[in-house]
């Protein structure tokens, strides 16, 4: 029997510690995999781990699972992360919760935003309604939206300001919520 298997059989305090260290990261990319594009902006590979082990100990507390090594730990935890990976893309994609449908009404703002160049007044106005949105809330999000307006994609705003690409969706969201209101 591994470490990790025999700490966890025995109850050990910091099991699972040693669970979400040694398995963490690669579940999480393999959640991501099985994750579409367009639901990135609603969770992400961690949502989903996160998840994966709460239902885990849940479940490993009430005696379903005979864990005797740590290759049945790994293998019971894929099993786990890919139908509850799957199980949320089908949950956000059923009807009026589709993402797709909210990614085609965001494109086509997009689409006549840029389909002329702005005068003197729009310019003026543009100015007036990013300085409405962002009043009151940290220079991240100005920081964000400076970004995104130059073209650069939610990863790349991520890794340039070291944040989460859950923050950039969510500061995002909420200038875009604050831009309907005006």
């Amino acid at each position: 029997m591994g470490e990790i298997a025999r700490r966890f059989g025995a109850g050990e305090a910091d099991a699972a510690e040693l669970l979400f260290a040694r398995y963490g990261q690669r579940l999480i990319r393999l959640a991501e995999q099985q994750l579409s594009h367009r639901l990135a902006g609603r969770l992400d590979g961690e949502d989903v781990v996160q998840s994966v082990f709460r239902t885990f100990f849940r479940r490993s507390a009430g005696g379903e699972f005979q864990i005797d090594n740590s290759a049945q730990i790994w293998r019971l935890l894929v099993k786990i992360t890919v139908m509850k990976a799957r199980a949320k893309g089908r949950w956000h994609t059923a009807d009026k919760r589709n993402v797709a449908a909210e990614a085609a009404a965001g494109d086509a703002f997009l689409v006549d935003a840029l389909a002329h160049e702005p005068g003197p007044e729009e310019a003026v106005i543009l100015m007036d309604q990013i300085e409405a949105m962002l009043a009151g809330l940290p220079s991240l999000h100005g920081r964000i939206l400076e970004l995104r307006l130059q073209g650069h994609g939610v990863q790349d705003i991520a890794r340039q300001l070291n944040i989460a690409r859950q923050t950039v969706y969510r500061a995002l969201d909420l200038l875009q919520e604050r831009l309907a209101k005006t």
